[in-house]
């Protein structure tokens, strides 16, 4: 899979994930591990200068999906926060 194909993926899966959240309902479990095997792909192609922003982020995907296997909803607002803090940082920092 493409690298720029992956990042779009993950970007689509991750609005969705969002915008269940957002209404206050749990995620789709299927849309969560299609994210978290995206991050995976990605990670697994991170370039050296980013690759610990990138363990960081697989690490935040992976909690996300534990938290929804477990109902553990309180959690789940923050996670996305944390994800998409990470997603801003890494696009602010690295383009630059």
């Amino acid at each position: 899979m493409q690298f720029k194909q992956i990042k779009q993926d993950m970007e689509d899966a991750f609005q969705q994930i969002k915008a269940a959240a957002d209404q206050g309902e749990r995620p789709e479990m299927s849309t969560v591990q299609n994210f978290v095997r995206l991050s995976t792909h990605f990670q697994s192609q991170a370039q050296e200068e980013w690759a610990e922003e990138a363990d960081d982020f697989l690490h935040l995907a992976n909690q996300l999906l534990q938290c929804v296997k477990q109902d553990f909803l309180q959690d789940i607002p923050r996670l996305i926060d944390s994800l998409e803090d990470s997603m801003n940082y890494c696009h602010r920092a690295l383009r630059g």
